[in-house]
């Protein structure tokens, strides 16, 4: 396809061009229009032809080419979506998958193997595995006509690393006697069978930490460090690698488990990186520590895996003794690290929430290219500067009309009107913003352009990216006059080329004030700050992490009369963007200006706070256990702003609202996709003061709530787990639908909502209770920094593990689609398995 709008009128032969030239190109304004259409017919011609392969095909196709070979949908994991939806493509997606299409007759040839069906269980639900044939690990005697080789009936108590494995998916010893259960029953699971095969399965990511401080445990002693820098305990978790061969079966290197202490002893080469020259983790564990100005990658010879549960082991001197499953690190008392310690390593986690080194879409921060009243900063500067004799100033004027020109030239900066002149300006600026390009050698000889113009004018650029050359064009022209349009500051502990902290930067953007701003942290480092933003009307910032980076705000009680939370004043228009960070210590604190009466909603445009993918760490920081220090303590505080709330794929704690119910609105507040933990069912997940009614409007779509619910009205809850009381204020107002509700809450009408359904099937009072019970959700965690937090229990009631409105979980967890992938890889794993075998799913993790 042709990108140029003008590619059928170049075809014509050059009289007609130039006969249409001469009359004000009416036939090429007709065959842009003629050319457009052109153009989406080529464009559907070239994706039919797409269409006809499983690679380039467009997701509507891919049930059709199924059909064609052969393919079933498994039906049993749930109806299909509405592919003309983004959640129904989502749900298309788990429920058909384009790769397992593509791959079915590859499949059928290698039926029956062990290395297929951990590739199905990878392929088809997303989920790493291993394969055991529990035949091989039955013990049975040996016939004399048909002798084979002893299987183990006894246990070598000196075999450490064999006693070990006991029960867990590498156990290749030990023999057991025969469990007489089916595997795939959904009553009691057997296990070791003549014809049972298990696949465990591993749900649990491994998401890397790397280059991050550790965290000095000062309250046990200044040699005892965590690898989390929350400081909390933390099991450490291999790097899984892919196996060399397609048909071996999975080992622990090739899978996302927690590292055991005997394992990483014996096989400390496979777990630990050893070279310092890799910028990049290729293992599971680095330690580096700090000499001079420069890090150190600590040798694999110097550290002793030992048990510090106790915190009571004491290396030799130059060793580190590490503990992988508490995550613990243990130095010589008279060789502490006098500059610092960092680490590289790995943590389990469900899914891509919350603070994390994970892939994630960055948002693209607005760009107000065109000018109005805010965008101009000095008014008389900007006169002055036109007035003058300059090639650029002429050549404005001179693109002026008539009535501009006399108000510019009648103008003083004592007494004349500015506003008439402003409009006028802002109007004639813009109409050559919109033009062509503002740049020739000789009008701008004497003014001295940014590297980011220079590179643009090197580039032949049309529409938007045009209108941003002029506009850079005149910000170079007229700095002290023209605001900026967009900044974009970089922040890193590790580069000179970037800001040292995160205070710097934000001193620059107050500095230049520019009407979109982006603060980058590019690193994984952890920012020990006082942070004090102060937005202007209608200004953007957005304070986020580079992609695949989790850099951490660490904020200590610095003043004693004061608070110390991470403070962000918003004005009316104005936007604040958290993304991709870790805050502990404090809280953070948003609030509106009061000097302007912020409080009148009036016409004004109201504010926007937006957090997505950041964890505001429940009760502040944590202890080893991971119980939480400050429990009452709110993460989010909301005061006397009239703005919009969205949290997104965030993990936080409490939320409370402090707004005046006279004078405001109830504020809007849309939580999706995230964690809000109280850290007790009893305390206060959004609330005000006193545990009062908060004066909001709640939305909140697939979330887990630990904690009580007190707001104004719920206009929406939907596929969310809500385990606190709810208290609504306005009953009459919104819905909630497909949730679990804690009894004797207070709420707007429900749509097949938990425990209500299995209340209504029962019409004893004691039986009603009972089904309330069955039906509670039971999480594998409730504690934030554990690897199961707020996973649900395999033994969670199914109207929970099933209980969303597409039959996928409710909870923050969702859109992982759990139950249908389980589904999904039980009915392909019947159609692979050898004759006569049965299997089974077996949760790891």
């Amino acid at each position: 396809m042709n990108n140029s709008p003008d590619h059928l009128y170049e075809l014509l032969p050059t009289i007609y061009r130039v006969r249409d030239a001469e009359q004000g190109y009416p036939l090429r304004d007709l065959l842009r229009v003629i050319a457009e259409q052109v153009d989406v017919v080529e464009a559907d011609v070239t994706q039919l032809y797409e269409n006809w392969f499983i690679e380039t095909c467009q997701d509507w196709v891919v049930p059709y080419i199924g059909e064609l070979i052969g393919y079933q949908s498994v039906h049993s994991a749930g109806q299909l979506g509405n592919p003309t939806t983004a959640e129904g493509q989502q749900r298309n997606k788990i429920l058909i998958k384009r790769r397992e299409v593509a791959n079915t007759i590859r499949y059928r040839r290698r039926k029956g193997t062990l290395a297929l069906l951990e590739l199905l269980a990878y392929k088809v639900a997303g989920w790493q595995a291993r394969v055991v044939e529990f035949y091989k690990l039955l013990s049975r005697t040996q016939h004399i006509n048909h002798l084979h080789s002893p299987s183990r009936t006894t246990v070598d108590l000196r075999k450490l690393a064999a006693l070990s494995m006991l029960d867990s998916p590498f156990n290749e010893l030990l023999a057991h006697t025969v469990d007489v259960h089916r595997i795939a029953s959904h009553y009691g699971l057997g296990s070791h069978n003549i014809p049972s095969i298990g696949i465990f399965v591993w749900r649990l990511k491994a998401y890397s930490a790397t280059r991050t401080p550790a965290f000095c445990l000062e309250e046990v002693s200044s040699n005892c460090y965590t690898f989390s820098i929350t400081g909390n305990d933390t099991s450490l978790y291999t790097r899984p690698e892919p196996e060399e061969d397609a048909t071996q079966i999975a080992r622990e290197l090739n899978l996302p488990i927690p590292i055991q202490r005997r394992v990483l002893q014996s096989h400390i080469s496979d777990y630990y990186n050893s070279n310092p020259n890799l910028e990049k983790l290729t293992k599971s564990l680095e330690i580096w520590k700090g000499v001079g100005s420069q890090l150190q990658l600590v040798s694999p010879d110097k550290i002793i895996v030992a048990d510090l549960s106790d915190w009571n082991y004491q290396p030799p001197s130059d060793h580190i003794a590490v503990d992988p499953e508490l995550g613990r690190m243990v130095f010589p008392l008279r060789q502490l690290p006098k500059n610092g310690v960092w680490v590289s390593y790995h943590y389990g986690f469900s899914a891509d929430i919350g603070g994390g080194e994970y892939n994630r879409l960055l948002l693209n921060s607005p760009e107000h290219l065109l000018l109005d009243a805010d965008d101009i900063k000095e008014l008389a500067s900007l006169v002055s500067q036109l007035q003058d004799f300059s090639t650029l100033s002429q050549f404005l004027r001179s693109q002026f009309s008539q009535p501009t020109r006399e108000l510019l030239d009648a103008y003083t900066s004592s007494y004349s009107p500015e506003r008439p002149l402003l409009t006028a300006l802002i109007k004639e600026l813009n109409q050559l913003l919109l033009g062509k390009s503002l740049y020739e050698e000789q009008r701008f000889a004497s003014i001295r352009l940014t590297e980011k113009t220079n590179k643009l004018l090197q580039q032949n650029l049309q529409g938007k990216e045009l209108i941003r050359l002029n506009r850079l064009l005149l910000e170079d022209a007229f700095p002290h006059a023209i605001g900026k349009h967009y900044a974009h500051y970089k922040v890193s502990q590790t580069s000179f080329e970037y800001y040292q902290t995160i205070t710097e930067a934000i001193l620059q953007w107050q500095r230049e004030k520019p009407r979109d701003a982006v603060i980058e942290i590019t690193d994984s480092g952890v920012y020990v700050e006082r942070i004090n933003i102060e937005l202007e009307k209608n200004q953007s910032l957005q304070l986020r992490a580079a992609n695949r980076k989790r850099p951490v705000i660490r904020i200590l009680d610095w003043r004693t009369a004061f608070g110390d939370a991470l403070n962000v004043t918003v004005k009316p228009g104005s936007c604040f963007i958290l993304d991709g960070l870790l805050i502990t210590g404090r809280g953070v604190h948003v609030e509106g200006d009061q000097s302007e009466g912020y409080l009148t909603t009036g016409v004004q445009k109201p504010a926007s706070v937006l957090i997505r993918h950041s964890t505001l760490v429940p009760g502040w920081s944590l202890h080893c256990d991971c119980e939480p220090r400050r429990s009452t303590e709110p993460s989010l505080e909301l005061f006397n702003i009239n703005a919009c709330i969205a949290i997104e794929h965030s993990i936080i704690g409490s939320i409370q609202v402090n707004q005046d119910e006279v004078e405001t609105d109830p504020l809007p507040i849309h939580i999706s996709d995230s964690i809000v933990d109280a850290t007790t069912i009893e305390g206060e997940a959004i609330g005000a003061v006193g545990y009062s009614i908060a004066h909001a409007r709640l939305t909140i779509v697939r979330c887990t709530v630990f904690g009580q619910i007190q707001v104004h009205a719920i206009d929406l809850a939907e596929n969310s787990i809500f385990n606190g009381r709810i208290f609504v204020a306005r009953r009459q107002q919104g819905c909630i639908r497909f949730c679990y509700v804690t009894p004797n809450s207070h709420t707007p009408r429900r749509f097949h909502c938990q425990p209500d359904l299995v209340e209504q099937s029962v019409a004893q009072e004691a039986e009603q209770q009972e089904e309330q019970n069955r039906v509670r959700p039971q999480f594998n965690s409730t504690r934030y920094g554990t690897p199961t937090y707020c996973q649900l229990a395999q033994t969670c009631a199914e109207e929970i593990k099933r209980g969303a409105d597409d039959e996928s979980e409710m909870g923050v967890f969702h859109n992982l689609y759990q139950p249908l992938r389980e589904a999904n890889l039980r009915i392909r794993l019947d159609e692979y398995i050898p004759a006569g075998m049965e299997v089974g799913i077996l949760y790891a993790t």
